[in-house]
């Protein structure tokens, strides 16, 4: 178990939480729930609902998409210090992905409630929260990019994945 104090240190290395003061780190790291997953456990699945951010502190989440019945394609690996479920953190539409532990992982998981009453009360933490959700798009449209140029085998698979 991590203390409050141990959250507050760790959410403040987390690039979704750098805008937030100390204050507001001690707000949601006791709101916070801690999870332990054993490795090969499912975090969330496919059609989940949303509304939930979750956070590494160790191990490594890989997240993945069901092409056809059994067959997956991975999409990325979550490792710590970094976050998942911010796509549908906000609008709380269901998963259109799978989250599963690659190895044993311990994860901070936010529901987003507080966090957008944190938001209300702080236009300047929206400010902040909207610069790294599109940080995050961005890195993902440069993969993409990336993917084009450089491997377009796997950019058709990854496109496969979500069609």
């Amino acid at each position: 178990m991590l203390s409050t104090i141990d959250r507050i240190i760790f959410l403040k290395e987390v690039p979704f939480f750098h805008g937030m003061t100390i204050e507001q780190l001690k707000i949601l790291a006791a709101l916070c729930e801690e999870r332990l997953f054993e490795k090969d456990a499912h975090i969330f699945n496919n059609g989940d609902p949303g509304g939930v951010l979750y956070v590494v502190v160790n191990g490594r989440v890989g997240i993945e998409q069901e092409k056809r019945a059994g067959s997956f394609a991975r999409l990325a690996d979550v490792d710590a210090y970094s976050y998942f479920g911010e796509a549908n953190f906000f609008d709380n539409n269901p998963h259109s992905t799978s989250a599963v532990a690659v190895r044993d992982t311990l994860i901070l998981q936010l529901r987003r409630e507080p966090v957008i009453e944190l938001a209300r009360q702080n236009p300047n933490l929206a400010l902040e929260l909207i610069n790294v959700l599109s940080e995050r798009l961005r890195e993902n449209n440069s993969r993409i990019s990336e993917l084009t140029r450089s491997q377009p085998d796997k950019l058709d698979k990854l496109y496969n994945a979500f069609g």
